[in-house]
């Protein structure tokens, strides 16, 4: 079965989930997490060293904007 590269591109992106405070994330290896409140300011950083990082996010409950790369999540911790 051949692949068009253009739908392949997509399985290169990192993925982010979130479970309580918990933020697992995949594919990201090398590249910043940067946690950012909805007014714009930057909350945290963290270097993503491993192809699958879990982090316990010390933050207040709320919603809040991860991005990884291209990739940008807006999520709720609560």
């Amino acid at each position: 079965m051949l692949m068009d590269p253009a739908s392949s591109a997509q399985f290169d992106e990192p993925s982010i989930a979130v479970e309580g405070h918990t933020v697992t994330v995949s594919g990201a290896q090398g590249k910043t997490l940067q946690v950012v409140s909805l007014t714009g300011r930057l909350v945290a950083e963290y270097e993503i060293d491993a192809p699958v990082q879990r982090l316990e996010l010390n933050l207040s409950k709320g919603c809040y904007i991860l991005k990884v790369g291209k990739v940008v999540r807006k999520v709720s911790i609560r």
